[in-house]
């Protein structure tokens, strides 16, 4: 695991905290989960937080997720006719997720069973790495479209809601946006 993500897991447990405090948390829990394990090191806890400092929030030597990036509710909506449609709530504070599948055609060629769903904590680490709050209010493609793929995001944090919509036309990393509703859910949604 990074300490990129031993600083998220740690915010998670723990809430606002203190970088000595972090520091000491991340020793001890690594030193825990492998004998052996190298000392995390003060410089390299502070050189992660001074990359990602729009994602953290820094007073008086606390370091908490900006509460305009920490997310409380994400609703996904996408799809093309004559189908599938679907539509992903995940809730972030209860830690679970809705997801709903339509189908207008009963030839369906996704009548597989869901693989087992994924970690709705490793969901919200993509989710900060994809900066969902960056992607442009609205995407689309110029020319005709016929069968095409649409969407539309909204992400619900402490302090903002940031919506997003498409057609046919999607931001960097909606691939990787893709992979992480496919792995969270166990189902392959685009």
């Amino acid at each position: 695991m990074s300490i990129f993500e031993n600083i998220l897991d740690i915010l998670e447990k723990k809430g606002a905290i203190s970088i000595p405090s972090l520091l000491d948390e991340m020793n001890r829990v690594s030193n825990f989960q492998r004998t052996g394990a190298k000392s995390v090191e003060l410089s390299h806890v502070k050189s992660v937080i001074s990359r990602k400092r729009e994602l953290f929030h820094i007073k008086n030597n606390i370091v908490t997720i900006d509460p305009d990036k920490d997310p409380i509710l994400l609703s996904v909506s996408l799809g093309s006719y004559p189908g599938p449609w679907y539509k992903i709530e995940v809730d972030f504070i209860n830690g679970r997720f809705d997801y709903f599948e339509w189908h207008l055609s009963s030839f369906s060629s996704r009548n597989e069973l869901p693989k087992a769903s994924g970690s709705i904590e490793e969901f919200k680490k993509e989710l900060y790495r994809l900066k969902i709050w960056k992607w442009q209010k609205e995407y689309k493609n110029p020319g005709i479209l016929m069968d095409s793929v649409t969407w539309s995001i909204k992400l619900v944090t402490k302090e903002n809601i940031f919506e997003s919509q498409g057609i046919q036309s999607f931001p960097n990393g909606w691939d990787k946006f893709c992979m992480a509703l496919t792995n969270l859910t166990g189902k392959y949604i685009c």
